[in-house]
């Protein structure tokens, strides 16, 4: 936010000078982002007119401009596009100091400038177009000082204004703060005592659980009422751009200068005329001031007239109510709407404005009717003939401060401090002059300071009155051991094992949109919907960590990279009976060259199946019960024939396998050789050890005695898996290894079979084992696979 330092000083008796505000804001909690001069700094410039206008000779989009300064006539080159013969403009001779500091005397494209017709800009004026030069009023005697047309020279403080400190979002807020913690004299702004008991344009609440107080003062006579120009300098300071309209320039005057947001209706335009606060009602429809035909929710809170809204409550006003140069009868509105409400309403329609920022944040509830005569009484300044119908307050839900018992022992044991009682209830005095010295302090918060609900909050107080220099760094905090769940451990091996393995980590958020949803192969009625999303990129909750994983692929494939090894630890989401149900994933993918990168002697292979395999195998390497199996249902996602589900004891430990043709060009990928894996890590962790001593693996004895090997080729049906025949070999006496070496189909083999070659490895830990011996274990083995399967040897 911004603050001009003689706005500030308007409130306070005595200021500090601008360059010690920072500092004195800082030590209260309000940091100052930067402290800039504004208004007229330049010197050296005058008023000049504009005598002619000439191409120049070298350049298309330069001109030659006689500038007259009162005394002399001189030639300028120019690039402007708004210049025109007869113009009067800020001219600065050559030595002027300017924004960007002193004006030299230079030659451009081989013809020599005597000065320069200056922008806004290049005086370091605020709110003025910077597009071109700045012309000047025909009322400006020209070879005046043109500093003399323009604010003096000022100081404009930018703030950063937190969640919390709504209360500080004006000038007089600004300058309390100030008095209140150094002991400045705070002067308050000039509101008239005005009251009129007429009631010209009847008000009425019919909501007031949100909004609780509604001011309006009806003024009549302020036709063609122009903005004083010391009121528009202030507001092109603060970075506002006045429309010369006091109606409309002086409603965000009061705002910058007291907080409370108000606004003018033109009761010619109303309705009744009447005002009735309260819902929108199905199919409503208003035309905002910014000119959106905006469709009102039934839950949005509404201006209306006696027929129809005219302001969306607390955020922006309706282009049929407003005012304009023929306004003559119009009611300030000046109220206090539910921060909730004014919050939901701004998100639904789209809308920010300086209002809505601060009814968000909660507004005094003291103020509305303040604010009111200080802008009425503003208006009757500048236009003495007009004059007040009406001054009503609509105040069905009265204010009732909150009261809080302020033990000075509990504030110290808060901040870990040993302020003395008598500085603490100074600050407390300081808030509320009439404190009672009684213990506990009773007391009462301010209307303004609507972020004060318990003891912590007035413990901060505190702090920020004697300074926070004065909390001691140490802490009295005893350390505790740390420890290390199961499933942050569990985590942490998957991530350090696939960083290890050349996978690179993506972190993604939480959200899809229902294009993604298409990947997961899921309808967006199956997914877990956003009530308040941001936009329709993130409405709703991921079910799987796939849509993310693949736009990130998507990213760098467009980037000019061959392929990736990505992976990613992150939470998924799925409707389970009337809720909702969360697993913690680890996921990944691989596309491209495996490894990334290659070596001199040996190019890098394809990402396939068994590369991922591999991968898997080295995750779960260590942990007992793990096993490949043929999935009974997978996920839609993955190519049918090209999945494994992975088993740890009795439960499912993840998928993986290769990714459907249709989920690859739902992300708009190309490739289709694309390979992915996710494993739940809720059953991970449940198995895991957390304790280093239990993760140290068992030392088994290693036999003394020579292996036997035999290769066994058999012919069965296509349809028996892999997995089967492998299962059936348990029990087999000796034997410590059966791996499939070759599977063959074509020339003497019949149609619907294959044959497979498989390599059985004995080893016994008592005696070398001979032949005869090896033998009767293969022929134990050959007859389990004819009698399980039909196998026959192969010829």
């Amino acid at each position: 936010m911004n603050i001009l330092y003689s706005w500030l000083a308007d409130f306070i008796e005595n200021p500090p000078p601008p360059q010690d505000l920072a500092a004195k804001l800082a030590r209260v909690g309000l940091k100052v982002e930067e402290v800039r001069k504004t208004g007229a700094a330049f010197s050296g410039v005058c008023v000049g007119q504009i005598l002619k206008i000439d191409k120049h000779p070298n350049a298309d989009k330069l001109a030659l401009v006689d500038v007259h300064d009162g005394r002399a006539t001189m030639r300028v080159v120019c690039g402007a596009k708004n210049i025109a013969v007869g113009q009067k403009i800020p001219f600065a001779k050559v030595g002027a100091q300017l924004a960007e500091g002193e004006l030299k005397k230079a030659k451009i494209r081989g013809v020599e400038s005597e000065g320069m017709i200056c922008s806004a800009g290049e005086l370091g004026l605020e709110g003025y177009d910077n597009s071109g030069i700045l012309v000047l009023s025909d009322a400006a005697e020209v070879g005046v000082d043109a500093s003399a047309l323009f604010p003096k020279a000022d100081y404009l403080l930018e703030i950063e204004i937190t969640a919390n400190q709504g209360y500080a979002l004006s000038h007089y807020a600004i300058a309390r703060d100030l008095c209140l913690f150094y002991g400045l004299r705070l002067k308050a702004p000039a509101v008239p005592a005005l009251d009129a008991a007429g009631a010209a344009v009847p008000v009425e609440v019919k909501v007031p659980d949100l909004c609780p107080r509604y001011g309006a003062i009806v003024m009549k006579g302020v036709k063609g009422a122009r903005t004083p120009e010391w009121m528009a300098a202030r507001l092109r300071a603060m970075g506002s751009n006045p429309k010369g309209s006091l109606l409309i320039d002086v409603s965000n005057y009061v705002m910058y200068e007291l907080g409370q947001p108000t606004h003018c209706f033109d009761v010619a335009k109303l309705g009744g005329p009447a005002i009735i606060v309260r819902k929108a009602l199905p199919g409503e429809m208003l035309k905002t001031l910014d000119g959106q035909d905006l469709k009102l929710d039934p839950g949005m809170m509404v201006i209306a007239d006696a027929s129809r809204p005219v302001a969306l409550a607390g955020v922006m006003g309706g282009l049929d109510s407003s005012v304009s140069e023929e306004t003559d009868l119009i009611l300030i509105e000046s109220a206090r709407f539910k921060p909730s409400t004014v919050r939901l309403a701004s998100k639904a329609s789209g809308i920010k404005s300086e209002s809505s920022y601060r009814f968000e944040r909660g507004t005094d509830p003291e103020l509305p009717l303040k604010a009111a005569r200080r802008l009425a009484g503003l208006i009757l300044e500048a236009v003495p003939g007009a004059k007040v119908e009406q001054v009503s307050d609509n105040y069905p839900v009265k204010y009732q401060p909150p009261v809080i018992g302020v033990d000075p022992a509990r504030v110290n044991a808060l901040l870990g401090t040993g302020i003395v009682d008598g500085e603490i209830f100074a600050c407390l005095k300081a808030f509320q002059p009439d404190l009672k010295e009684s213990k506990p302090w009773q007391f009462t918060v301010p209307s303004y300071r609507q972020d004060i609900e318990i003891i912590n909050d007035v413990a901060e107080e505190v702090a920020r009155y004697v300074g926070y220099d004065v909390i001691p760094s140490a802490s009295n905090m005893p350390m505790r051991p740390s420890t290390v769940t199961p499933l942050w451990a569990v985590t942490t091996e998957l991530r350090n094992t696939l960083a290890g393995l050349g996978f690179s980590e993506a972190y993604n958020y939480d959200f899809v949109s229902a294009k993604e949803l298409k990947v997961c192969g899921l309808a967006p009625e199956e997914a877990l919907e956003l009530k308040n999303p941001l936009s329709s990129d993130y409405q709703y909750l991921r079910p799987s960590l796939l849509p993310g994983l693949l736009k990130a692929l998507r990213y760098n494939l467009n980037r000019g990279r061959d392929g990736a090894l990505l992976f990613e630890l992150g939470t998924a989401y799925a409707r389970k009976d009337a809720g909702k149900a969360e697993e913690v994933y680890c996921a990944g993918l691989v596309c491209g060259p495996f490894p990334e990168e290659g070596f001199w002697q040996r190019a890098a292979g394809a990402a396939d199946f068994y590369a991922l395999k591999g991968v898997l195998n080295r995750l779960f390497a260590g942990r007992s019960g793990f096993r490949y199996e043929k999935p009974k249902k997978a996920p839609a996602y993955f190519q049918p024939g090209l999945c494994l589900e992975m088993k740890l004891g009795g439960g499912s430990a993840g998928f993986l396998g290769r990714l459907s043709q249709a989920a690859c060009a739902a992300s708009d990928l190309k490739d289709t050789g694309l390979f992915w894996f996710e494993i739940p890590l809720s059953g991970l962790a449940a198995a895991g050890k957390t304790e280093f001593w239990q993760k140290i693996a068992k030392v088994k004895p290693v036999s003394a005695f020579p292996q036997n090997w035999r290769d066994l080729s058999i012919v069965l049906e296509e349809r028996h898996e892999w997995y089967d025949l492998e299962r059936s070999f348990s029990g087999v006496q000796d034997l410590a290894s059966a791996r499939l070496v070759d599977v063959y189909k074509g020339k003497n083999i019949p149609a619907g079979q294959r044959s497979l070659t498989i390599r059985f490895t004995f080893s016994s830990m008592e005696k070398t084992l001979n032949d005869a011996e090896v033998g009767l274990r293969m022929t134990a083995i050959l007859d389990k696979l004819a009698k399980n399967f039909g196998a026959k040897l192969r010829a």
